[in-house]
C-alpha cells in the first residue's frame, strides 16, 4: 500500500537527531524522490519549542488506522459538478474506473496530468490550480 510506505519513510524521520528541516529532507530524499511530494510532507512539521520540531500530524494513530481510508463509502449519485484529477502515473483512478465515476458522478470531468503520480498537487501545482480554479469559475 502506498501510504503504508509514505508513512514509514516519516516515521524514519527521528525527530529526537533530526534539527532542521534540511537535515529532515534530506533523510526523505533517500527514500522519496520527488521534490514536490517531499515538501508537502515537511509542511506537517513544526517547531514544538527552540530545537525541537514535531510532526503535526498524528503518526501514532495513522500507523494503527490506515486501512481504514481504503473501505469504500456507499452513496447513489453525486450530481454536482465534479472535478477529477488525476496523475498519469497513478494507479489510484484507472481508465477502467471511468465508466463507474462516470455513473456515481454523472456530471463530472476526469483530466489526466502528464508525468505526474498520486500527489498531482505537489507534483504539478501549475496544472492543478489551474485546472482547479477553471473548473470552480
Amino acid at each position: 500500500m502506498h501510504y503504508g510506505q509514505i508513512l514509514e519513510r516519516l516515521n524514519s524521520v527521528d525527530l529526537s537527531v533530526i534539527k532542521s528541516r534540511g537535515e529532515a529532507e534530506t533523510k526523505l530524499s533517500e527514500y522519496i524522490p520527488q521534490f514536490g511530494v517531499r515538501q508537502f510532507l515537511l509542511k506537517n512539521l513544526y517547531w514544538v519549542e527552540t530545537g525541537q520540531l514535531g510532526w503535526r500530524i498524528n503518526l501514532p494513530v495513522l500507523n494503527t488506522e490506515i486501512e481504514q481510508i481504503l473501505y469504500e463509502i456507499k452513496f447513489d449519485k453525486i450530481t454536482i459538478p465534479t472535478l477529477f484529477i488525476r496523475g498519469e502515473t497513478s494507479n489510484y483512478i484507472l481508465e477502467s474506473d471511468f465508466e463507474n465515476i462516470g455513473e456515481k458522478f454523472p456530471d463530472s470531468e476526469i483530466h489526466t496530468l502528464k508525468n505526474v503520480g498520486h500527489w498531482v498537487h505537489a507534483e504539478a501545482p501549475d496544472e492543478f490550480y489551474n485546472l482547479t480554479v477553471d473548473f470552480v469559475r
